[in-house]
């Protein structure tokens, strides 16, 4: 029998990776659609995964954005209100004075002083200055009676706020430390005690009002973790099933290739013993197709080869 010649890179691989890669190829292209963003150019692909987070993170913080935005002009308001409202019942206490009490009697009155210095939201409270900016009531009894343009260069925001006051009502937020040591802001409204020149000012942490607002940023970010944690345990569901998918379908390719490698090898060597003269080989291959259609064709050249012997044979007897 001739030798085996070495056929290198054969068939079978050849099937194999003309199966496999162009399936590993889909996979890829899906996968990258599905789970990564790019960027060509100008242009922006966005991967379904991530138009999901992002429109989650989108929410969330328009969400929070409007509830907080909401919950400060609400809180605005109330400030608002309590100074108006402290300054008009300083005008309505202070007209129910005697017309010839002094201007130092009333203000020492203890009844003005609980009108003038009441609680607003939580930590907040309202104080009592006039057009000088000399204050007349406050919470901290250490104030009462100071000159507040000394806070000018210490609080400017505060005292921009507090200095527009003086010509007519003015609002506005400040920077302020609070008693942890924490820098958050405040928002004032000052409102004029009319007929006279006594000014009161509202003023708390605007985040007392908008506190609600952490409540809802806080359950928007426990929706997206656990969107995140169960999109990764569905990711890892879906590598495992690709995986399994890719194995079943390499082993099937594999099969499916050895049968249709198998009776072009086995004519292969029905070939090659028709060579070395075993003229009687028999040819059984159930193969269709093209391989059925090459087994017909070994047929023929066999019997070819054995009519020409035989043709050979009897000439060779006759010229005995």
């Amino acid at each position: 029998m001739a030798d085996k010649k070495n056929v290198g890179f054969g068939l079978l691989p050849k099937l194999v990776l003309g199966v496999i890669i162009p399936i590993l190829v889909a996979f890829a292209i899906i996968g990258s659609l599905v789970f990564y963003s790019w960027d060509i150019g100008e242009y922006r692909f966005t991967s379904i995964k991530d138009i999901g987070s992002e429109s989650l993170k989108e929410l969330s913080i328009t969400s929070t954005k409007e509830s907080k935005s909401s919950l400060d002009r609400a809180g605005e308001k109330t400030i608002r209100e309590k100074a108006m409202d402290v300054a008009a019942q300083m005008e309505i206490f202070i007209q129910s004075r005697p017309s010839k009490m002094k201007r130092e009697d009333v203000l020492r009155d203890p009844r003005l002083q609980e009108i003038a210095v009441q609680k607003v939201g939580e930590t907040g409270y309202t104080a009592v200055h006039d057009t000088n900016a000399i204050n007349h009531f406050h919470v901290n009894p250490q104030i009462v009676g100071t000159d507040l343009h000394q806070l000018s260069e210490k609080f400017p925001a505060f005292w921009k706020i507090l200095e527009a006051s003086l010509k007519g009502p003015a609002s506005g937020y400040y920077d302020w430390k609070d008693a942890d040591g924490k820098i958050r802001p405040k928002y004032m409204y000052l409102a004029s005690v009319k007929g006279t020149d006594l000014i009161v000012a509202a003023t708390t942490y605007i985040d007392e009002f908008s506190r609600p607002s952490k409540v809802i940023e806080s359950k928007m970010k426990d929706i997206e973790r656990r969107y995140v944690e169960e999109y990764e345990s569905k990711i890892r569901i879906f590598y495992i099933v690709v995986l399994g998918v890719l194995l079943i379908l390499l082993v099937r390719i594999i099969f499916y290739a050895r049968s249709v490698i198998k009776p072009i090898l086995y004519l292969a060597e029905v070939a090659d013993k028709i060579s070395m003269g075993e003229l009687d080989t028999p040819i059984q291959v159930k193969a269709k197709g093209e391989v059925a259609i090459l087994a017909e064709s070994i047929e023929r050249m066999q019997m070819s080869v054995k009519a020409a012997i035989e043709r050979l044979q009897k000439r060779k007897e006759g010229r005995a």
